[in-house]
């Protein structure tokens, strides 16, 4: 079913997934009620729990589908590139999009803020302004992932240079790969896999454990426990990439990972309020079961999504690629974009239902016309995908 060609078009798919649900949930935030303004600073006049539900469930397991696609082609790609070539390249494809597009994005995002607040304030922005209690002055914003996708890269590289030194026989990789065909070909494999992330949300405070895993967006050395988690389960596609014969075990039994997510979300949703507290982060009931559960839901939604790409999407399709490429121009630019539309419809009566459906064909309709026409075959294009010849 994997054949053996270096690129699996599923992949392809479940990263633009995993970039595109993003844009759905950022759209959903001006309307979860409860959210404080240092969690999101737009507020509209029609709330939704359905909303917050939708949230709550896209992030649990996003970042960890982005992150294990993200451990699985970077083995790829080292292995045909080398090492001089692989850093090269995602300093290109990596660290010079952080870099533009935090300057833009803030820029952009500061504006759309100032707009919101003048909006809500009847025309004119309030006297003092509010003072800012996101974080300690330093915030990567939405592109948060790709420094840590950059720590990963650096933190992979050096263990492999270690490797190389202390085990010369390959031991230790070998271990590793049995390990992983031991845990994944038995049943309770998911559960498992499961017990690193729960021990590390066992050091998240209990009044942040709401969120599940933190967003490491607001310092410069990442928090142990989301760089744990993420280069936990960035690991876990790097070996799979080293036995790509597990995919097919993924792609048989998608659906019962699926259910054990879908069980353990569930069960997240039930010990807390799908509405966020005063504080923006909801505080759950039982904090160690509901450790458990989360971190049960992250891992199995992760294989669950790779399993049923492997299974349904894994033929060559233009539309997927174009989409998948256009994915992550689209998500690199969007946050200032769903703000603007956020603001626009914040003060309309009209059903949030309405609102967020305009806000996500709105934004979407944008990005991609925005993509086809100035980014695909542009130098921002080729920086983001590589070159593109016109048609």
């Amino acid at each position: 079913m994997t054949g053996s060609s270096h690129r699996l078009p599923a992949l392809d798919a479940i990263r633009a997934a995993a970039l595109l649900l993003g844009i759905c949930l950022h759209a959903s935030l001006s309307f979860v009620p409860g959210l404080g303004a240092a969690m999101w600073p737009i507020r509209d006049t029609q709330t939704s729990e359905a909303l917050s539900v939708l949230m709550f469930v896209i992030h649990v397991f996003r970042m960890s589908v982005f992150f294990l696609v993200a451990g699985f082609l970077a083995h790829g790609l080292l292995g045909r590139l080398g090492t001089r070539a692989f850093v090269r390249n995602r300093a290109a494809r990596i660290a010079v999009p952080l870099a533009l597009g935090w300057v833009l994005s803030f820029v952009l995002i500061v504006a759309v803020v100032l707009w919101a607040m003048a909006r809500a304030n009847g025309g004119q922005l309030p006297d003092p302004l509010p003072a800012d209690k996101a974080g300690d002055g330093l915030n990567f914003l939405h592109l948060w992932f790709l420094y840590i996708l950059l720590w990963l890269y650096a933190l992979a590289l050096g263990l492999r240079a270690v490797l190389a030194k202390l085990d010369r026989l390959g031991a230790c990789a070998a271990w590793a790969d049995r390990a992983l065909h031991a845990v994944l070909r038995c049943y309770a494999g998911p559960l498992l896999l499961a017990l690193p992330v729960y021990a590390a949300l066992l050091c998240v405070p209990v009044a942040l454990l709401g969120m599940g895993v933190p967003t490491p967006a607001y310092t410069l050395i990442p928090p142990l426990v989301p760089l744990f988690i993420y280069g936990y389960v960035f690991g876990i596609g790097w070996l799979l990439a080293r036995n790509r014969a597990l995919l097919d075990v993924l792609a048989m039994r998608w659906a019962a990972y699926l259910s054990i997510g879908a069980l353990g979300t569930a069960t997240c949703l039930w010990l807390m309020s799908a509405t966020p507290s005063a504080s923006g982060i909801p505080v759950p009931k039982y904090p160690p079961l509901y450790a458990v559960c989360y971190s049960m839901a992250l891992v199995c939604w992760a294989l669950a999504f790779v399993g049923a790409g492997v299974r349904y999407l894994n033929r060559p399709s233009p539309r997927i690629r174009y989409v998948a490429d256009a994915s992550y121009w689209m998500y690199l630019a969007h946050l200032p974009l769903v703000m603007a539309l956020q603001t626009t419809f914040m003060l309309a009566p009209w059903h949030w239902a309405i609102k967020y459906v305009l806000i996500n064909v709105l934004c979407v309709a944008l990005l991609l016309g925005s993509y086809h026409y100035g980014v695909r075959f542009s130098w921002v294009g080729h920086l983001l995908n590589g070159a593109r010849k016109p048609r």
